[in-house]
């Protein structure tokens, strides 16, 4: 909300859970004693112990954490936090007393949000702790609208009862062979969330093109040819989504430039979507279709090794996929679970 004059007032912080563990039971009663008027419920942990299992028991929304506690220092909570896909983003304010520099960066490589240095105010404490609810309430709403887009890219693929599940599997297949061939960090995720919503663009095309069970026109084939086109103008304003671009607009380019939407050649395709392409192939071939029943593993692979040699895909992809999915049954747990829609009941 914006003042008259222009100045920005802070956002209104909802009802916040958080915890303070400290084991001096005089500074944690003083904080929470400072905390509680503000509204919020404030849990106390005296150890380490006893903080990683109110965590576990419910995730609270802000962390102040001593930076010196007895046996298992505040570093290790610290460590516990960020390894946990749950509580990795939960901001972690670290009190400190006589912290040297090489300590404080210590803490901030570990994934500390701040510091509030011994002896704190009242207003210090209060702003530090609604300045971090915010951005972390900000994030959570990040979050929910991304689930609601994840929803969404799978009733697209759920709108043809053949199709449920082959967005995950591409998620799947393709975070796979990018493990493969050494990708890590960003790309490795890009590969992953990109083969979620390679095909969200779909969500503008027809259902009669969409589901048509015979050959498409020339008009129907250049409106599904639009989906890269579409899913990266409805998604590119979704910055938890951005680094997933270069997936969805470009994952059917050909390696000889015969693909769409920019023709694209070679080292020019993004290897990201390479690597989802090789899935997406894979997964299309070996799935029912209205038109065509699955083909079998080899079958697939080996349309796909005729297609390499007529320049279409990456040679080297596909070769690295058949090692993957030499360690990977068809009956594997998490192909049959990303499977089991419509078509098994």
């Amino acid at each position: 909300m914006i003042r008259e004059g222009g100045a920005s007032e802070p956002l209104a912080v909802e009802r916040a859970s958080l915890l303070v563990i400290d084991d001096d039971e005089h500074i944690r009663g003083l904080i929470v004693s400072l905390l509680r008027p503000m509204g919020h419920v404030v849990a106390q942990a005296g150890s380490v112990e006893e903080a990683l299992e109110k965590i576990a028991q419910a995730t609270p929304d802000l962390i102040l954490v001593d930076m010196q506690l007895p046996g298992r220092t505040g570093f290790d909570v610290l460590a516990e936090i960020r390894a946990d896909p749950k509580t990795r983003l939960i901001p972690v304010v670290m009190i400190t007393g006589a912290a040297t520099h090489e300590t404080k960066l210590k803490a901030i490589q570990a994934g500390v949000t701040d510091f509030i240095a011994k002896p704190f105010s009242p207003e210090e404490l209060a702003a530090r702790v609604r300045a971090l609810l915010e951005l972390k309430f900000v994030t959570d709403a990040l979050e929910d609208a991304e689930q609601v887009i994840i929803s969404l890219a799978r009733t697209i693929d759920a709108r043809d009862r053949y199709t449920y599940g082959h967005s995950a599997r591409v998620s799947l297949y393709g975070g796979l062979l990018g493990e493969r061939i050494g990708l890590e960090g960003k790309a490795l995720a890009t590969v992953r969330r990109g083969g979620l919503f390679h095909d969200f663009g779909k969500i503008a095309v027809r259902d009669a093109v969409l589901l048509k069970p015979a050959k498409l026109t020339d008009e129907e084939y250049a409106e599904i040819k639009r989906h890269p086109r579409e899913g990266r103008d409805l998604l590119q304003n979704m910055k938890t989504l951005s680094h997933a671009m270069g997936v969805v607009y470009h994952h059917h380019e050909r390696m000889d430039g015969s693909g769409y939407p920019d023709g694209l050649a070679g080292e020019a395709i993004p290897i990201t979507a390479r690597v989802t392409t090789i899935a997406d192939v894979f997964d299309a071939l070996t799935t029912a279709r209205v038109y065509r029943a699955a083909l079998s593993r080899a079958d697939a692979l080996s349309i796909m090794q005729d297609e390499v040699h007529k320049g279409w895909w990456d040679g080297r992809l596909l070769g690295e996929f058949q090692g993957v999915l030499a360690t990977l049954p068809e009956d594997d747990e998490r192909i049959r679970r990303l499977s089991a829609g419509p078509l098994s009941s």
